[in-house]
């Protein structure tokens, strides 16, 4: 990621400082700083709850339907993806599922270590939040609603939790629409569509080859990247809240911050 638009506008927790400079942010915080602290706060815990209720009301609807048209979906997905499996997909599914787990976890301390580097302290503690708080999200809904895995098809690999919802697809539309929100943010021109479409294109494969290896019903994919976008959208929208703003090394007075500085 290499610079931002022109036209950015100032986002605190965007910005690269110091250990000091956001000591010198804490001590000298006005009293609407605070409260803009809190309010950025409330957001977040909004967000994980909206993502909770999201999906029990998703659960509560399909569970409503008494001509199991969700059932008829989801078993009618898996047979189809069944039909098309070939030693060659088989080994593509995997390893684009990987991108989903170990692989998501891999790229996860690269940018921590990046953004730490870069002083960007924001987006290192947006990161954590982003990736811990749609683990312990999906953890809470499967032990809430205890899905089991598809049985109408013979799976792949083997799964070893719950169904519902799906923690790859859940996991991979949180992480990797944040991955998007950065380089929208702090990149420009062909790099910056780029990353975005393909960071679009990698959640939607992660989430079919969930499906075609059979671990996941389709609403199982679909409730994961409602609840996982959800919780994202919380994290932005708490951070662009940030009192800020702060810049390399000193505080800045409020109204005099600068645009979100750019990657060298």
């Amino acid at each position: 990621m290499d610079r931002t638009s022109p036209a950015a506008t100032p986002e605190p927790a965007l910005q690269a400082a110091s250990p000091r400079s956001w000591r010198l942010w804490l001590h000298g915080l006005s009293p609407s700083g605070w409260q803009r602290l809190h309010t950025a706060g409330l957001v977040l815990a909004l967000g994980f709850v909206g993502a909770a209720l999201l999906l029990v009301v998703f659960a509560l609807l399909a569970g409503e339907v008494k001509e199991q048209e969700t059932q008829a979906l989801d078993t009618a997905v898996l047979s189809a993806l069944q039909r098309e499996r070939s030693p060659a997909l088989d080994l593509a599914a995997q390893g684009v599922s990987l991108l989903g787990s170990e692989g998501l976890d891999v790229l996860f301390v690269l940018l921590l270590g990046y953004f730490g580097w870069r002083r960007r302290w924001g987006v290192v503690a947006a990161l954590v939040l982003v990736f811990v708080g749609a683990h312990a999200l999906n953890w809470i809904l499967k032990e809430l609603f205890q899905r089991t895995r598809p049985t109408a098809v013979a799976a792949i690999i083997p799964g070893d939790s719950y169904s519902f919802p799906s923690g790859h697809a859940m996991d991979s539309a949180s992480f990797y629409s944040y991955v998007a929100y950065l380089g929208w943010r702090l990149t420009r021109g062909v790099r910056r569509l780029a990353l975005t479409i393909g960071m679009i294109v990698l959640v939607l494969l992660i989430g079919l080859s969930r499906l075609y290896l059979g671990v996941h019903y389709f609403t199982d994919v679909v409730a994961g990247y409602l609840a996982g976008l959800f919780w994202t959208d919380a994290v932005i929208v708490g951070g662009r809240l940030l009192p800020g703003p702060w810049t390399r090394g000193r505080a800045v007075p409020a109204g005099q911050q600068p645009a979100v500085a750019p990657e060298r």
